[in-house]
């Protein structure tokens, strides 16, 4: 169902990457939220890399990996949020790999309602925009929005072979039933300040632009 939709979409969006509106982010600046948020926390745990894993991509980093209050909003209409959004970075690995693990610092702003959940995904690409999903989990209890500093974890079953100089994206969706009113964000990286290539999902087409990293990893042999 999900591959249909996104794939639809892309159908329906150009075949090259396009400017985007400005996508939305949730923070310390935020009405909805601000009331909610807690101070930044200074001393955050070491992450680490898994024992024995290649690391294909990452800006989580060794420490400080993420800014807990502040992040890309990851909603449904129907949520808090008022808006659908599913945000996507793009990455191209520098080496011929498989992917086995994909980790991503998502946080639940849902204090309205909301599935507490979040569905870590990889996905192909399709001239410039999200394409094809390749990987996807939901992963349930994830932590919530300002507090640190769990992070949403795929073990792939079966890895994802990736090809060096090929564009992928690691994505963060809501497009189960149960997510329908789920309201997250995707904390911005703090190991990693600069911009990426950044996708927003509007429920009908992918608009590409660039923003601040949100925190992430990608490991893999």
């Amino acid at each position: 169902m999900l591959k249909s939709i996104l794939l639809s979409a892309a159908m329906l969006a150009p075949a090259t990457a396009f400017a985007a509106p400005e996508c939305t982010s949730v923070g310390t600046n935020d009405s909805v939220t601000a009331q909610h948020v807690a101070p930044m926390r200074q001393a955050l745990p070491t992450w680490v890399a898994p024992v024995g894993k290649t690391t294909i991509f990452d800006t989580l980093g060794n420490h400080d990996h993420y800014d807990a209050n502040k992040g890309w909003t990851v909603s449904n209409a129907t949520s808090g949020a008022g808006v659908q959004q599913w945000v996507a970075f793009a990455i191209t690995p520098t080496a011929d790999a498989t992917i086995t693990e994909i980790v991503e610092a998502v946080s639940y702003v849902g204090f309205i309602a909301g599935a507490n959940t979040v569905t870590v995904a990889l996905l192909a690409d399709n001239g410039g925009i999200p394409g094809a999903v390749l990987q996807e989990k939901t992963v349930k209890n994830i932590e919530s929005f300002a507090e640190c500093c769990a992070v949403a974890v795929d073990h792939l079953a079966t890895g994802v072979p990736v090809t060096a100089g090929a564009t992928y994206w690691v994505a963060a969706l809501l497009p189960f039933k149960g997510e329908s009113d789920t309201y997250d964000a995707w904390n911005f990286s703090s190991a990693n300040t600069n911009n990426g290539t950044l996708a927003c999902f509007n429920g009908s087409a992918w608009t590409v632009t660039s923003g601040h990293y949100a925190a992430f990893a990608v490991y893999g042999n």
